[in-house]
């Protein structure tokens, strides 16, 4: 067992070299104040006295050096063998207030989990509001680099909404989801970006294609062929290099009759 650096809560004096023992009483080797550790394991544990070993509760011996273990009475701090009931020192019921700690620490773990839980559940929503005003903000292309910098970080949280904004009223907030899709590089968004492809808005299809070329997927060479052909020039050039960035046969094939001028206009 690696502890933590203890201090001394009266002096400050570094407590790590002190050669205390768990559940024992002893004084701060600067200023005398008597101390005592206490709840350095969990309650089915126990540090062997001799070579602070952690033993499985219930144990008479230790594991590694085979010491007989001992635990701190928790009123008096007099060490007893494991086995007993009552502290030999102040006659309390050890047993029975070991129960009660056991009992303590499994609702405080409970209550821990809850409290994480609860934590997770409050973030989770944070982070929704965050992208649904993020989203809002495509809406004004002006807004784009800061919006999609902060999609871009949320990633895989932002993903779903990011399609759907695909298909919304505003063209400026579906290229503006196209391109932070590309960057997140979920599959998820394949097919979503390739029906993109057909959007009525230049800038959709290239930002589609730009997101397609980078997702490399072979699913898309076809319609990004048929973009080989498309009315703006700079969706021509866009879907050219999305298909050299896919590569593979079929890509090339497509490149080669564009380059052949092949394509029927």
């Amino acid at each position: 067992m690696k502890l933590l650096p203890l201090n001394c809560p009266a002096c400050g004096t570094s407590l790590n070299d002190a050669g205390f023992q768990p559940d024992q009483l002893f004084s701060c080797p600067a200023c005398q104040t008597t101390l005592v550790l206490t709840d350095l394991t969990t309650a089915d544990q126990i540090i062997c006295p001799s070579c602070r070993t952690i033993n499985p509760d219930g144990q008479r011996f230790c594991d590694r050096c085979g010491s007989q273990l001992t635990a701190g009475c928790p009123f008096c701090y007099t060490q007893n063998q494991v086995e007993v009931e009552h502290c030999k020192n102040c006659g309390a019921n050890i047993k029975r207030a070991k129960r009660r700690k056991q009992t303590w620490l499994e609702e405080q773990r409970m209550h821990e989990a809850e409290r994480r839980e609860a934590h997770q559940k409050a973030l989770a929503e944070q982070r929704q509001m965050e992208i649904k005003q993020l989203l809002d903000e495509l809406d004004e292309p002006e807004n784009h680099p800061m919006a999609i910098y902060r999609l871009h970080q949320l990633g895989e949280e932002a993903v779903d909404a990011l399609i759907n904004h695909l298909t919304d009223d505003d063209p400026d907030a579906r290229f503006g989801a196209a391109q932070t899709l590309g960057l997140i590089g979920s599959p998820q968004a394949i097919e979503p970006l390739i029906r993109a492809l057909a959007d009525s808005e230049p800038a959709v299809r290239y930002w589609a294609a730009d997101a397609l070329g980078k997702l490399r997927t072979e699913a898309a060479v076809g319609p990004l062929a048929d973009l080989l052909k498309d009315r703006h020039d700079g969706v021509q050039t866009k879907a050219a290099q999305a298909l050299a960035q896919i590569g593979g046969l079929e890509a090339e094939a497509a490149l080669q009759k564009k380059k052949q001028g092949w394509w029927p206009f």
